[in-house]
């Protein structure tokens, strides 16, 4: 039997455990959802077939890999500057900053202070980027989610293994809104997290949410509803590295980066546009600040 789709089912329980702001939850509460018991009633799979399936899979442990991945959640967060290392740490589980620092420098060989002065460069070519403030309402999606290069997902190939594979699931299920939206979601950074281990969501805006099983490969999940600053990236998929470098230094005046998902919306396809024609919307989750 083909467990693959038992266990993307994990890694998108996993992708939204890793994100929730454990710093208000009890202790213990980030160990207990992304226990072994608790991973494994996910998978609909025994304690010992998802450890052995998992790892044959994944090339990782499930420990292994939600620890990787936490830790380079902490990065994306300390490269954004949006908290200090102690509230890093509180967000993402651990017991406390020294937990985090410990378990970074095990990994890294560095402190996290000099990690990011070694490896995240501040220069950008782009000047000022103009940009929109959207209220978004949540949106159901279909997504298949992938593991790999993200240069890998700029391709007609690609659409034709995610985005067009949605539609066909729509429309035969009777699931299209008036308006077809595609999104992508980038869960890692490049100059974080190696290539082949980059975690993406090809997804597809439907009218509601369809009971799907575990062993179904298309997953389903809400965009929530929340404010975005909209910036337009027009060219190859391949500039966007450094394009959202540049945004993540732009947002609006009066805001703060959010805790939302940052969503891509392709406006157009390398199916039939040239690739410096190319429209890709990056949204960044956005909160006002409010003054005392």
């Amino acid at each position: 039997m083909n467990y693959k789709s038992h266990i993307e089912t994990v890694l998108h329980y996993i992708n939204m455990q890793i994100r929730c702001d454990w710093s208000l939850e009890p202790d213990g509460a980030y160990q207990d959802s992304i226990c072994i018991d608790a991973l494994s009633k996910v998978a609909c799979l025994s304690k010992r077939n998802f450890q052995l399936v998992f790892k044959s899979i994944m090339k990782e442990s499930p420990g292994q890999y939600v620890n990787r991945i936490r830790l380079e959640y902490g990065l994306q967060l300390l490269k954004e500057k949006r908290y200090t290392q102690k509230e890093i740490a509180e967000r993402t589980g651990w017991t406390n900053d020294t937990a985090f620092y410990n378990a970074f420098r095990k990994r890294y060989w560095q402190s996290p202070t000099m990690y990011k002065l070694d490896k995240f460069a501040s220069d950008t070519v782009w000047g000022k980027i103009g940009c929109s403030l959207l209220e978004l309402a949540e949106r159901p999606i279909l997504f298949l989610l992938y593991q790999g290069c993200y240069t890998d997902c700029a391709s007609e190939c690609f659409e034709e293994r995610s985005w067009e594979r949605l539609y066909e699931y729509a429309l035969s299920h009777d699931l299209l809104p008036e308006t077809t939206e595609y999104w992508g979601i980038c869960y890692d950074d490049r100059e974080i997290t190696v290539d082949e281990k980059c975690r993406f969501y090809a997804g597809l805006t439907v009218r509601h949410l369809p009971k799907l099983k575990v062993t179904d490969e298309i997953k389903t999940m809400l965009l929530p509803k929340s404010r975005y600053a909209v910036y337009v990236h027009k060219g190859a998929y391949d500039e966007l590295d450094s394009f959202y470098d540049a945004i993540l230094q732009q947002i609006p005046d009066g805001y703060l980066l959010g805790e939302d998902l940052i969503l891509e919306r392709y406006l157009n396809s390398v199916a039939d546009t040239p690739e410096t024609d190319l429209l890709t919307e990056v949204l960044l989750p956005v909160v006002e600040v409010h003054s005392n």
